[in-house]
């Protein structure tokens, strides 16, 4: 439809419309002249109205557009602004599965030694507070761990549960224990000292309870300094017959949530394992 603004008035007084006029002129009995403005002002009149309503429905019709425009105008930043946040998320997620590596202080020299790194099996076991033998702990037990250390053991992951209900991913090593192990007995006495302390070292790491801590930290000093060891030839087998025995019970106790010993007492010469307490 055309714009009714770009029209103007026809010219009611030529010849186009003689006969319109003439019939008016009989009808109203009024001049050529008198007719004539008739005419121009009733199209005059109808084109003003004509021309509101079309300026009126071409304003609707500008506010519709610019509704819709804005309401795309939305959508379109709100789109954007899902996409930027889960672009965000995404790469929060990423960051942090990445591996993080400590800072260090540039000042620190190296210390005087570096504390030895047991097996992955018995790193699991001390944090989980369950028993594990001294031998993992010992130089010849984390010189196993360096040897492994390439297997294929310990690039595998298996499934285990924690707190009885939920399953977690872990290295297979953390399950698999070394074949060269040895119980606590037959180590010699020298590598039962240096893993006893390898090991206090590693369960405070693990926090264990301090309490714990103390107590095992006084029964290890209690068997090496216990006399039977300068007074029987067999001294330092019956402690080691002794601490394994001890330990072991002592871990059992606690898993089963009886009552345990605050700390063993060392054995007295001559007694027999069956009359060996622990209070």
């Amino acid at each position: 439809m055309a714009d009714p603004n770009n029209e103007v008035c026809p010219d009611f007084a030529s010849a186009a419309y003689a006969e319109i006029r003439e019939d008016l002129i009989r009808a109203s009995g009024q001049t050529e002249d008198q007719v004539t403005n008739r005419m121009v002002v009733s199209w005059t009149q109808s084109h003003r109205q004509w021309v509101e309503e079309w300026n009126q429905e071409k304003e609707q019709e500008e506010r519709n557009a610019a509704e819709v425009a804005q309401a795309r105008a939305q959508q379109e930043e709100e789109i954007r602004e899902q996409q930027e946040a889960e672009a965000e998320k995404e790469h929060l997620d990423t960051e942090k599965k990445k591996p993080k590596m400590n800072g260090f202080n540039a000042t620190l020299t190296v210390g005087d030694f570096i504390t030895l790194h047991p097996a992955q099996y018995a790193i699991s076991k001390i944090n989980n507070f369950e028993y594990t033998e001294l031998w993992y702990f010992s130089p010849e037990g984390c010189k196993d761990t360096q040897r492994s250390s390439q297997s294929t053991a310990e690039d595998g992951y298996g499934l285990t549960q924690v707190d009885n209900t939920v399953l977690v991913l872990r290295p297979l090593s953390a399950f698999k224990a070394s074949k060269h192990s040895i119980p606590d007995h037959e180590l010699s006495f020298l590598t039962f000292l240096r893993a006893k302390n390898t090991f206090l070292t590693h369960i405070s790491k693990a926090k264990w309870p301090q309490g714990n801590i103390d107590a095992l930290s006084l029964f290890f000093w209690h068997l090496e300094n216990h006399p039977i060891r300068n007074n029987s030839e067999i001294g330092d087998l019956v402690v080691l017959h002794y601490t394994s025995r001890v330990r072991q019970d002592w871990h059992d106790r606690l898993k089963r949530g009886t009552t345990a010993s605050s700390g063993a007492r060392p054995p007295q010469a001559g007694r027999s394992f069956q009359h060996w307490s622990y209070q």
